[in-house]
């Protein structure tokens, strides 16, 4: 066995000798390196003194540093590989702050977009139809179908029970939202024709003076609406008016 020559400190190439590895084959000694992009591998002496090895081989792979994929962006080599195919792996920096090793290869075919964030806001997304469930106007929109269309309600039998209906249109929120926008402070949902139903040309927003100016009693057939049918219509009213009418 010849005399060891130590390499601790040279450079071969891209190679960094740190310190001799413990193995030894045949008589040939093994060192531990450093190449220049972070990799750390043990490579045999004679292949760095012949010039067989001068580094990883990150020198004839594709450099990725500054490419954007999704949400990603590659900020540096990732000193590891996936050993099953030898994929090179990148540190890749998300827009929302995450940072992680993510294999080249699914960067490249589009596989890898995002850490997760992109999955998380995009199902988010479509579970969420409008995000208004806790506005006003969507309680306006929501107390005018109960009493027109719910015969549980309450105060149907105000509206919905004499024919007070809400137009096509307006089945959807966002429709109602687009036509009536934000309702104004101080003012609640009032249609300008009693006989006619909620619809865009039949409603506006009117302060609760005008809206008492506006309402009647339900028409009684053959007979007049006694005190206390006044009353319990005159409680709906209430209600109306402080959910929006």
């Amino acid at each position: 066995m010849g005399r060891l020559i130590d390499l601790t400190g040279r450079r071969f190439g891209r190679w960094t000798v740190v310190a001799i590895h413990c193995e030894r084959c045949e008589g040939r000694a093994f060192w531990l390196c450093h190449c220049a992009c972070g990799t750390e591998r043990v490579v045999r002496g004679t292949d760095l003194r012949n010039g067989k090895s001068t580094g990883c081989g990150c020198s004839k792979r594709d450099d990725l540093v500054g490419k954007r994929f999704g949400r990603w962006t590659v900020v540096a080599f990732y000193p590891k590989r996936y050993w099953r195919g030898r994929d090179t792996v990148w540190l890749c920096h998300c827009d929302c702050g995450t940072e992680r090793g993510v294999r080249g290869f699914v960067l490249r075919n589009g596989e890898s977009k995002s850490c997760g964030c992109l999955q998380r806001e995009l199902v988010t997304k479509r579970l969420t139809t409008h995000g208004m469930s806790k506005t006003r106007a969507y309680g306006i929109w929501v107390n005018m179908k109960q009493r027109c269309q719910n015969q549980n309600s309450p105060d149907y039998r105000y509206w919905g029970g004499v024919g007070v209906g809400v137009c096509d249109r307006w089945q959807k929120f966002e429709n109602f939202y687009a036509d009536m926008g934000e309702p104004p402070d101080g003012l609640t949902l009032d249609r300008k024709d009693n006989d006619k139903g909620y619809s865009l040309e039949n409603c506006k927003w009117s302060t609760r003076l005008e809206q008492v100016h506006n309402r009647r009693p339900p028409k009684q057939k053959g007979r007049r609406a006694d005190l206390a049918e006044i009353e319990k219509y005159a409680v709906a009213l209430a209600r109306a008016n402080g959910r929006g009418k």
